[in-house]
C-alpha cells in the first residue's frame, strides 16, 4: 500500500522510482558501489531496501551504529550469520573487531550490501576497512545510502591521503516528485484505499508538501489509517513531521554557529539572493559561503544561481521553531 510508512521492499509498491532503480541495476552490474543521496523524505530507504530485496542483497540499517564493533554485529545480523559461531569456528581468543568484520564481508562473496545511514560511523578505520573490502572481494558490490555528512562525505570527496581516494562510489541522487507525480501518488493512493476525496484537498497537498514522499506518505496515512479529515491530516503532517526535522536541525547545529546557521536559514525560507544574505547578516564573504556550502552539502538548502532556498516545507516550519542561543 502506497500509504504504508514502512520503507517500501518489493518493486511493484515502489511508485515512480522505476528510473532511478534502473539506473541503480546498470551502476551495479558495472562494478561500481553507489551512493544514493537526496534530501529527507524523498524515498532512498525505499529505493535502496526494494533493491536488496529484488536482488537477494543483504540490507544493513546503521542508525546510530558509531564503532567497527556495532558495524559488525548489525552486518552479521542482516546477513543471518551468528557471531559467535564465526567468533569459535576462527578460534579467536581476542576479538579484533575490524579483523572480523572483513571474515564476515568475506561469507558474502557475490552479494549486494546495502549499508543504510553509514553517516554514522566516526571509526577512522572504516574507510580501511571498505578498501580492503575493495581489493579483496571483487564480487561484492556495495550500495551506500545516508546524509552527506561525517563519513559518507569523506567517501565521496576523499583527499589525496585517503584509502578510498580513486575509488569514491558513483551518485544517484533522488528528487522530489513533480507535481504531477505527487497528485497520482496520491490518487493512486486514496484509490487503493476506497477512499473519496475533493481535487482542492489533493491540489493543497501536492502544493503544500511540495513533492516530498514521505511527507504525503504520512498525510496519506492519516487520511485513510486514522481517518483525519482533510485539515487536521494536513496539520498534524506538518506537525510531526517539523517536530522531526527539528531534532535533526537542533543535532547539525551543535558546535556550529547556531546564530548565523540559524539567521541563514530563517531568511532562505522564502528564498534570498546572495546579495541580501550578505548585506544583512554583516559576515565576511568566505565564512557566509561556507555557511551556505554546508547547507547545501546536507541539502538543506537549494540553489539557483545565487538564490537559495528551503525547498522542503516542513523543513522551513521546523526553522520557524528553532530558537536562537540563550545569550
Amino acid at each position: 500500500m502506497l500509504f504504508d510508512l514502512a520503507p517500501k521492499e518489493r518493486l511493484k509498491d515502489l511508485f515512480d522510482r522505476k528510473e532511478e532503480y534502473g539506473e541503480l541495476s546498470r551502476l551495479v552490474r558495472s562494478g561500481r558501489w553507489v551512493a544514493v543521496l537526496g534530501k529527507r523524505m524523498t524515498g532512498k530507504t525505499s529505493l535502496v531496501k526494494t533493491f536488496a530485496h529484488e536482488n537477494n542483497g543483504i540490507y544493513v540499517n546503521l542508525l546510530g551504529a558509531d564503532r567497527i564493533e556495532e558495524f559488525a554485529r548489525r552486518l552479521a545480523a542482516a546477513g543471518g550469520l551468528s557471531l559467535k559461531e564465526m567468533i569459535l569456528d576462527l578460534r579467536i581468543v581476542r576479538v579484533k573487531w575490524i579483523r572480523l568484520a572483513e571474515e564476515i564481508f568475506g561469507r558474502f562473496r557475490k552479494r549486494i550490501i546495502v549499508l543504510d545511514e553509514v553517516q554514522d560511523i566516526a571509526s577512522p578505520r572504516f574507510l580501511k576497512l571498505l578498501k580492503y573490502i575493495w581489493d579483496t572481494y571483487s564480487g561484492i558490490k556495495i550500495v551506500f545510502s545516508g546524509s552527506y555528512v561525517g563519513v559518507m562525505k569523506r567517501l565521496l570527496n576523499p583527499k589525496s591521503a585517503s584509502p578510498l581516494y580513486g575509488r569514491e562510489p558513483v551518485k544517484l541522487v533522488l528528487k522530489p516528485f513533480p507535481a504531477d507525480v505527487s497528485r497520482q501518488f496520491l490518487l493512486e493512493g486514496f484509490k487503493q484505499y476506497r477512499r473519496r476525496v475533493r481535487v482542492n484537498e489533493v491540489e493543497e497537498v501536492v502544493q503544500k508538501l511540495n513533492g516530498y514522499v514521505g511527507w504525503l506518505t504520512l498525510y496519506g496515512n492519516l487520511r485513510c489509517v486514522e481517518r483525519l479529515d482533510h485539515e487536521n491530516a494536513l496539520k498534524k503532517t506538518v506537525q510531526r513531521g517539523s517536530a522531526i526535522i527539528r531534532d535533526e536541525l537542533e543535532n547539525f547545529l551543535r558546535n556550529r554557529r547556531r546564530d548565523l546557521y540559524l539567521s541563514v536559514l530563517r531568511m532562505t525560507i522564502y528564498g534570498a539572493r546572495w546579495s541580501e544574505l550578505k548585506n544583512r547578516l554583516n559576515v565576511n564573504s568566505k565564512v557566509l559561503r561556507d555557511v551556505l556550502q554546508t547547507l547545501k552539502d546536507v541539502m538543506i538548502l537549494d540553489e539557483d544561481h545565487g538564490y537559495y532556498r528551503i525547498s522542503d516545507p516542513i523543513v522551513g516550519e521546523a526553522v520557524k521553531r528553532l530558537r536562537r542561543r540563550a545569550s
